[in-house]
């Protein structure tokens, strides 16, 4: 019994517990919450973040590890996190703001802006701290990197934790699943009686016009088309132009995947290490282009791990550096939230440019991503479950709970009525634009689930999620900045 005992509460004297006792309490809490996370209620599922939930359970029986050990795993599961959004997002970031993207992100914007508002009103009316505030904001948006950026600000500034951030965030995020798909059902019922508007925004329609009037002009002459992956190094940020395929080899390249998000092809556009291209030709012609550009899945699994820890130690750096601004008493920081960010987003942009090969596999992305975000949940719950139970019963947690449903539905209302009436989006579109702008998958997949004909509302969440990820962080921290 003894020997259970150390292995759960630790070993009194040694580091932090004990080697096994850090990785036990670790790995349970993370194995129990994403096995928790896999169950649906009521068809709604919280996914990762009952990793979350299980570890305040864990620490408010004190079942948890040294403090400074929870800081640094803490922030390195964030940093891991953050940075493998921004490559994954990064190749499509500007392109969003083009064509149909810019209503669309502006849209967003507005949805962000008023989340904010919400905030600071319902602080100004209850005397709610800020920092209390900046999570239940976080929660009710179900945006983990803004959870971590304002708690990352706080300790710079104080140097010492909040954790009522961390229980603003908790009591708030289950009804900003909720909310968000039950005010995507109001709005149907209210703003969308009469027969939809149809959708005047779609970031992709250039392509799809390339691609259509391609095989439509091609399908005469028995042309096929073929999705072939660059796997050749040497091709990375050469431009399509200069490779000249249609004159050289009888083919032309209408569509680009990069990193999921879809782009036109044009003789401008620069090649990346990795991209799966939609080639039009004779089949032919169609073969020989795959023979210039490789097509091999092998090559590609190999891990490009230099621009990842060289990217991530740049970030560090640029998020530690304070940046004066006129009204604000501290300086302001990017953090180790916001700085990996911005340096993903623009490494693996402008990468080819420069020859630096950014690319990651789905799979290898999705691992990272994942490993990083249990690894802060788990440290946050570790990290606040000691007072959980105390907030929620005598601190105004249940306050807190209608105050996080107000930050969630009341921006997508405004949302709502701007997109049904002044931008004229179909609900497809709108509802993944709503969703996107709260960084919510579960209310993507919901509004998925709506129209399984279209993609409409993947490809809204996809346009205004990369600036919506960046405000949502750059929001939290200026809450805490300005107003602790």
């Amino acid at each position: 019994m003894e020997f259970i005992n150390s292995l759960f509460e630790g070993v009194e004297g040694s580091w932090s517990g004990g080697i096994a006792h850090i990785m036990i309490i670790i790995s349970v809490v993370i194995a129990l919450g994403k096995i928790l996370g896999n169950c649906k209620i009521f068809g709604i599922s919280f996914g990762v973040t009952w990793v979350l939930f299980v570890g305040i359970v864990f620490g408010h029986f004190g079942l948890t590890i040294n403090q400074n050990l929870l800081h640094f795993l803490k922030e390195f599961g964030l940093i891991l996190f953050v940075y493998s959004i921004g490559l994954q997002v990064g190749p499509g970031f500007f392109s969003s703001f083009k064509s149909g993207g810019l209503p669309l992100n502006v849209l967003a914007i507005t949805v962000v802006l008023a989340g904010a508002g919400t905030a600071l009103a319902i602080k100004g009316m209850t005397g709610t701290p800020i920092t209390a505030i900046t999570g239940i904001m976080s929660g009710a948006v179900t945006n983990t990197p803004g959870l971590g950026a304002a708690q990352q600000a706080y300790f710079d500034t104080t140097g010492t934790s909040a954790p009522d951030i961390a229980l603003g965030y908790a009591v708030a995020y289950p009804l900003g699943v909720i909310g968000c798909i039950m005010t995507f059902i109001l709005i149907k019922k209210t703003l969308y009686r009469t027969s939809p508007v149809q959708s005047q925004q779609n970031a992709t329609v250039s392509a799809d016009k390339v691609l259509y009037e391609a095989e439509a002009d091609n399908s005469k002459k028995n042309y096929i088309s073929r999705k072939i992956l660059i796997s050749k190094s040497k091709l990375n940020g050469m431009t399509l132009e200069k490779l000249d395929f249609p004159e050289h080899l009888g083919a032309t390249v209408v569509r680009i995947n990069r990193s999921g998000v879809e782009l036109a092809a044009t003789p401008h556009t620069r090649l990346s290490y990795g991209d799966l291209v939609t080639v039009v030709g004779s089949e032919k012609s169609v073969a020989a282009v795959e023979k210039v550009l490789g097509n091999s899945l092998k090559r590609l699994d190999y891990p490009n791990l230099i621009p990842i820890f060289v990217g991530i130690a740049i970030g560090c750096i640029i998020g530690s550096i304070p940046i004066a601004f006129p009204g604000i008493p501290q300086p302001v920081k990017l953090g180790l939230a916001g700085g990996p960010l911005i340096v993903s987003i623009l490494i693996s942009h402008f990468g080819p440019r420069f020859k630096v090969i950014t690319y990651t596999t789905s799979s290898a992305n999705l691992m990272l991503r994942e490993i990083g975000i249990a690894l802060f949940l788990a440290c946050v719950g570790l990290e606040a479950g000691d007072g959980f139970v105390e907030t929620i019963v005598h601190g105004g947690g249940l306050k807190w709970i209608l105050y996080g449903a107000l930050i969630t539905i009341i921006p997508l209302i405004i949302g709502g009525i701007l997109g049904r009436y002044v931008f004229r989006i179909g609900y497809n579109t709108l509802i993944g634009v709503l969703a996107g702008s709260c960084t919510n998958p579960p209310a993507l997949a919901f509004a998925c689930e709506c129209d399984r004909s279209t993609e409409a509302a993947s490809v809204g969440y996809a346009t205004v999620y990369p600036l919506t990820m960046f405000l949502r962080v750059l929001a939290a921290q200026l809450l805490i900045l300005l107003f602790i």
